[in-house]
């Protein structure tokens, strides 16, 4: 009988995960995967980052979808700060940060990007923590530059942490991106220091742009801001066709929100995917 890729994963990991992987992901039958830590189910869905008017998809923000018992589901911030309080948060985020990646091999197209999101908390770990996740990465033959760390805004007021995290990440060749930007606009400055590859903006932001034409009119400054400190603008949150004509006008390439695509589980992107292959073939 064939190993399982959680089992051999298990086996070259073995020291950096200190305790035996298969018991916490799970494959089904259908090649997707599953975790299960300390009661609580979890599960990978993928949202979408597009550009240009057909809407092709640069990459995926993974997000975790925990539940108990696989029926009731709960906050995945309340699930990390449960962890945090009880112990065990690095190993779980390493579980969450291998559930993704298997379930994202599922799918991707060669050129696609994935988007992961930090813990605040593992900032101060960095060291340790990231060459474990280098090394899952390797061991699925993804190039580390196809990963992007995803960092909210706020983690900006810790400056020596993040900076050492920062260098800690381009070191080992991961994309930087910053999240949830222009709820304060209070560190834009920053931005010239941190030169971040991708810079997410709030989706506060468009909202107020909508009712507000200053906003509105604000918005092409701030994108061009960041475009001049070397960083690509995508835009979170739209959830409206009215929304995004606002942002097409902004100058930002990239989009993401529900008015474009809900987060979705792995075998519903491979099985779109999949029907827009068939269909180009047909085509020819």
């Amino acid at each position: 009988m064939s190993q399982s890729v959680i089992e051999v994963l298990n086996e070259k990991m073995q020291d950096a995960f200190l305790e035996d992987f298969t018991q916490y992901l799970k494959e089904d039958t259908q090649g997707r995967y599953s975790g299960l830590f300390r009661g609580f189910a979890l599960d990978s869905v993928f949202q979408p980052i597009t550009t240009g008017s057909d809407q092709q998809a640069i990459g995926y923000e993974a997000l975790l979808r925990p539940s108990i018992g696989r029926a009731l589901p709960v906050e995945p911030k309340f699930v990390f700060r449960y962890i945090e309080e009880a112990g065990g948060l690095v190993f779980f985020d390493r579980i969450c940060r291998t559930l993704h990646l298997l379930n994202f091999l599922a799918f991707k197209q060669e050129q696609d990007l994935l988007f992961i999101n930090v813990h605040p908390a593992l900032l101060s770990q960095v060291d340790a923590h990231g060459k474990v996740f280098e090394a899952i990465v390797h061991a699925h033959s993804v190039p580390v530059d196809r990963v992007v760390i995803e960092l909210e805004e706020s983690f900006l007021e810790h400056q020596q942490t993040l900076d050492k995290a920062l260098r800690n990440f381009r070191d080992r060749g991961f994309k930087i991106a910053i999240s949830d930007f222009g709820r304060e606009l209070t560190y834009v400055k920053r931005l010239w220091k941190i030169t971040p590859d991708f810079v997410k903006l709030h989706g506060d932001l468009l909202r107020e742009a909508v009712v507000n034409e200053k906003v509105m009119k604000i918005l092409p400054k701030i994108v061009d801001l960041i475009h001049q400190a070397g960083g690509e603008v995508v835009v979170q949150g739209i959830e409206s066709a009215r929304q995004l004509a606002i942002v097409e006008q902004s100058g930002a390439r990239f989009r993401q929100g529900f008015a474009l695509s809900k987060p979705e589980p792995a075998g519903y992107w491979l099985e779109r995917l999949g029907d827009a292959n068939l269909r180009r073939y047909a085509s020819r």
